[in-house]
């Protein structure tokens, strides 16, 4: 309790002194303020009622002292709590601009980040998401170069689109459009750095860009010309075809279980490629082999129903969902069985049977004892001398689908048993042009 003194300060632009149990008369001073800042109080004068004729007299004390000390530090606390704020929003903001100067020029793991104007597809905020090349990588396009380039459908997977786009440039690239990403940004990102470190090697294709954003997730891969080995074993098999020879088949296996090997030489012991078929085996003008699609297994949905993919997968695959390196080499035993006999990984054998995977029907013949019955009938009709070779093959696939992963062998000793296979003979035996020449000659009188 007390009344207010006359503080006559010219100064003094703001004043409120409410609910702070004074009394009295206003000072001339102080009327000038509103009545708002004399509230919860027993005052009187300008700008509030008019002061009764006998007012209460009373002895004044500090109490008036003490409310106005209270609302000066209270006034400076405030400021200084909102000096700290500014600051530390401007601190943030620059490391921000900092960090992201930092990611555009380079980064430690290899990438090399080429900036582009913002990229948006339909999103409200335009995401500000670049190109990202790997290390080694020639090519000098950005996504905007990208966006505009002439392409066309290769085909269509479990995982996505495959587009041929030729550039401006006159470059041609594979561009894969992923469906289904269940990953975010991040983990998006730690698993392509990865695949990106793998590195070169003959027999796999190298991912060399790649591009994320909240609608569009893009791979960037090198054009290979002849197509995929799907295409080849099982196009098109009518009168005038030629088909793969014993040689061609034999040399695309050796290829594919080297680059299968070196991918799980590389990282660490739980990397693996995780989608091995025969549509992601990509053949040169001279059938070498190269792996494609790289990785992806861990960053993209399960499908629930692939046909054309459930028939590649290791039992454990199939429940746990996960994929290994055991899982691999089970693939490339369908892979291998599928090169022998010709027939697609999930055949029905007809009379409303059930459809049967590859390794079943395989096993099935070799119970009966008709081994010969297994293979492809174009190796039987143009090759008579290679059906010890295509047996020793034969082992090692049905090693690789053993129903327990323990069982199947590591890569790396794929590949040594299948380089074991006779090559010096099976290279120095005559080719299949060779040997219609040599029977049309015997032929001739």
């Amino acid at each position: 309790m007390g009344h207010i003194p006359d503080l006559n300060l010219p100064q003094l632009k703001h004043l409120n002194v409410s609910y702070n149990h004074l009394n009295d008369t206003i000072p001339l001073s102080l009327q000038k303020f509103s009545k708002s800042s004399f509230l919860g109080n027993s005052l009187c004068g300008l700008p509030l009622g008019s002061c009764p004729t006998h007012p209460i007299s009373q002895k004044p004390h500090n109490g008036w002292k003490k409310s106005i000390i209270a609302i000066v530090v209270g006034g400076s606390a405030l400021l200084f709590l909102l000096a700290i704020a500014l600051l530390v929003c401007c601190v943030k903001r620059r490391a921000s601009e900092l960090s992201g100067s930092s990611r555009v020029k380079a980064s430690s793991d290899g990438r090399i980040v080429k900036p582009k104007e913002e990229f948006s597809s339909g999103a409200q905020e335009a995401e500000k998401n670049k190109l990202v090349f790997f290390e080694g990588c020639s090519y000098n396009f950005d996504l905007e170069d990208l966006l505009r380039a002439s392409a066309e459908v290769l085909g269509k997977g479990s995982y996505g689109t495959a587009y041929k786009a030729a550039l401006e440039e006159g470059v041609t690239v594979v561009v894969k459009r992923l469906k289904e990403v269940i990953v975010g940004k991040r983990e998006f990102e730690q698993q392509m750095d990865s695949v990106g470190r793998v590195g070169q090697h003959p027999n796999v294709v190298p991912l060399r860009a790649y591009y994320y954003s909240k609608d569009e997730k893009l791979l960037v891969y090198d054009y290979i010309e002849t197509g995929s080995l799907a295409s080849i074993l099982h196009g098109n098999r009518t009168t005038g075809r030629t088909p793969l020879d014993w040689n061609t088949r034999l040399k695309i296996l050796r290829g594919t279980a080297r680059g299968l090997a070196y991918i799980h030489s590389k990282l660490h012991a739980k990397f693996c490629h995780g989608n091995i078929k025969s549509s992601n085996i990509l053949l040169s003008e001279d059938y070498e082999p190269s792996v494609s699609d790289l990785g992806l297994a861990p960053v993209m949905n399960f499908p629930a129903n692939p046909p054309r993919t459930i028939g590649y997968r290791a039992p454990e695959v199939i429940e746990a969902r996960k994929s290994t390196q055991k899982s691999d080499v089970y693939s490339f035993g369908v892979l291998l069985l599928e090169m022998l006999t010709g027939k697609a990984p999930l055949r029905s054998p007809g009379n409303g049977e059930d459809v049967m995977d590859l390794p079943r029907w395989v096993r099935s013949v070799l119970r009966e004892e008709w081994t010969a019955e297994v293979f492809d009938v174009e190796l039987m009709r143009h090759h008579q001398n290679v059906e010890e070779e295509m047996v020793q093959v034969l082992q090692v696939g049905m090693a690789c689908v053993a129903k327990s992963a323990d069982s199947r062998p590591k890569m790396v000793e794929v590949v040594r048993m299948i380089e074991e296979v006779r090559l010096s003979e099976m290279e120095n035996r005559p080719s299949e042009e060779e040997n219609g020449l040599m029977e049309s000659n015997a032929e001739t009188p």
